[in-house]
């Protein structure tokens, strides 16, 4: 493995020292500070960096959110994708989108060097900790990580005066928010920081909100949350769950249009390989085709949308679908010969597999995965569900700008590979 890692996905990080050959129909070596949903925004005008990882799945591997350094990608041209280069219609959205960019820019640029002298002062503890007790270490680390999280609060408060927008008025209450556990690495609450997911969230609410007081709640029964809790507006928002293809509505499954008409969404704050896992030597390990997999039974857990099984053709009466609650069941009943297939999140079945023993039985179709976004959702009936949903975004926009997503995002993934 190579030695530097970029963890990209939804950022739209800081770059530094970016290459300018940043063109369609061109190769482009990845730079340190690089994100693929960045590269899509400046080569095809879109956020959208599927683009990008379909022409280079060989490239990143079967997980889009960590690319490396020096990696040569390969841009399609205009043409192939069916888009052209976009620039702001007028010379005031010029000039609007030149000013956001450079208030953004002075936050990023004090957040930078306040953290980095911290991190310096750690470094010279660290060098001086054989002469030096090992609570002068403690003690500067404890000393930087305030003044890294002040330097972030500050670059925050920054970016969001930087905004002309009106802030989204939430009652004067405490939200409350819901999740559950046993989905490493994102939301459980033995996991650092209750999981990547749940981090994310947090901090998004303190960099827009730093005043709205807010409560998190673990219930493990996932179905819960959208058969009950939610509709009887006992929480406000719910993650992480994957949005449908709510524009094509008619090509979904029934609990999948409920979803669509009850629901909104978030932006996402992470996206996740999603994928098909089956017995070693069944043949459905290495498919190329989802026609390959008409007759089989797919465990796929309650609660998990349909969605992109849907617009390849895998449902019922072409395929048999089995819906246990628990991810577990689901790799058992392969095992067993109850099923023949899993069709599930890339992250949570290795943990699964690892923990139940599986390795090297049940492995990953690495030819058919799909990229699904994890996202916030608020029922449609709570009066203060639009509200919260833009707090959530403006957090998530400045974490992006200023590059904690990927800090956080790397430390979590870092924890789980070193965990298992």
């Amino acid at each position: 493995m190579r030695n530097h890692l970029i963890i990209s996905s939804l950022a739209l990080a800081a770059a530094t020292g970016a290459a300018s050959a940043q063109e369609a129909c061109s190769t482009y070596e990845i730079q340190r500070g690089d994100s693929l949903r960045e590269l899509a925004l400046a080569v095809y005008a879109t956020e959208d960096y599927r683009i990008i990882y379909d022409a280079n799945r060989d490239i990143i591997g079967s997980n889009p959110n960590i690319i490396r350094v020096g990696d040569v990608l390969t841009f399609p041209c205009l043409e192939d994708v069916g888009r052209s280069a976009q620039v702001p219609d007028t010379e005031a959205g010029r000039m609007a989108a030149e000013m956001a960019s450079e208030l953004v820019k002075a936050a990023e640029e004090r957040a930078e060097k306040a953290i980095a002298a911290a991190e310096a002062r750690v470094a010279a503890a660290e060098a001086e900790a054989k002469k030096a007790s090992e609570d002068a270490v403690i003690d500067a680390k404890a000393a930087a990580k305030k003044e890294i999280e002040a330097a972030r609060a500050e670059g925050a408060a920054l970016i969001r005066n930087a905004d002309a927008g009106e802030r989204p008025e939430i009652r004067d209450r405490q939200l409350l928010l819901i999740t559950g556990g046993n989905y490493a690495p994102f939301t459980d609450e033995a996991l650092p920081n209750r999981g990547l997911y749940t981090n994310l969230v947090e901090t998004a609410m303190l960099r827009a909100a730093p005043e709205q007081s807010y409560k998190i709640q673990f219930v493990n029964d996932w179905s819960s949350h959208l058969d009950l809790l939610m509709p009887t507006l006992a929480f406000d928002a719910t993650f992480p769950w994957s949005r449908p293809n709510c524009e094509a509505v008619d090509s979904l499954s029934e609990k999948d249009r409920v979803r669509c008409e009850t629901y909104n969404f978030s932006n996402p704050f992470y996206e996740v390989v999603d994928t098909f896992f089956a017995k070693d030597g069944s043949g459905y390990e290495q498919t190329l085709t989802y026609a390959d997999f008409a007759g089989t039974t797919i465990c796929r857990p309650e609660g998990w949308s349909l969605s992109h099984m849907d617009a390849v053709g895998l449902y019922e009466p072409a395929i048999t679908l089995m819906r246990p609650v628990s991810p577990d069941d689901c790799f058992h009943a392969v095992m067993e010969g109850n099923a023949d297939i899993v069709a599930i999140e890339a992250h949570l079945a290795v943990e699964v597999i690892g923990r139940l023993g599986y390795e090297h039985q049940i492995i990953e179709n690495p030819n058919l995965a799909a990229i699904k976004s994890l996202n916030v959702m608020t029922h449609k009936d709570n009066p203060d569900g639009e509200a919260v949903l833009e707090t959530l975004n403006q957090g998530l926009a400045i974490m992006q700008q200023s590059g904690e997503w990927r800090d956080i995002v790397s430390t979590a993934l870092r924890h789980q590979m070193e965990n298992g």
